[in-house]
């Protein structure tokens, strides 16, 4: 019975870290776009790079919410949500790197990076993009939508689940 619990503890632990490493990354990333002030110091852990220079009027922290148009909360009629945090980063003239952190029910998360493909028309970005998922986890998810230098909107779907991502700039 030892021998057996150890085995299943190894392995959970061995599941768990991966998802631990991703977190650390988006982090990471997430404290690296922030600015430096005074108050900041005496956090830890300290940058130990200088921030990203945006690249970009759409470049940088995003947060908002999303929206379900297929699926409900846990036991209720309202549509699943949740909170969504994105970094966007430039890659070249046409594409944008978008790591997304979202939330469900405020304990389920997960992150997920996505290329999306966009032309300027002034100060709106249109873009286009796809983020590829096992056919077990719904497929591949598309996004499409617009991004300005305040807002950001736009559509998901896949054979699992559709709705809408709506953001603003965070310092």
């Amino acid at each position: 019975m030892t021998q057996t619990l150890r085995i299943l503890l190894c392995l959970c632990v061995l599941t768990l870290l991966p998802a631990c490493q991703q977190h650390y990354h988006f982090d990471k990333e997430w404290r690296m776009w922030a600015p430096v002030t005074a108050k900041d110091s005496h956090v830890f852990p300290k940058k130990t790079e200088p921030p990203p220079n945006p690249e970009s009027p759409w470049d940088g922290r995003w947060v908002g919410h999303w929206t379900s148009d297929k699926h409900k909360m846990l036991f209720s009629s309202e549509p699943g949500h949740g909170d969504v945090r994105c970094i966007v980063s430039k890659i070249d003239p046409y594409r944008y790197r978008a790591n997304f952190r979202a939330e469900y029910e405020t304990i389920f998360h997960g992150e997920y990076l996505a290329t999306l493909y966009g032309h300027a028309h002034g100060k709106t970005l249109r873009v286009k993009g796809e983020w590829p998922v096992s056919k077990l986890f719904g497929g591949s998810y598309h996004y499409e939508g617009t991004l300005t230098p305040k807002a950001v909107s736009l559509r998901y779907s896949s054979s699992y689940d559709n709705g809408t991502i709506e953001m603003t700039r965070y310092p």
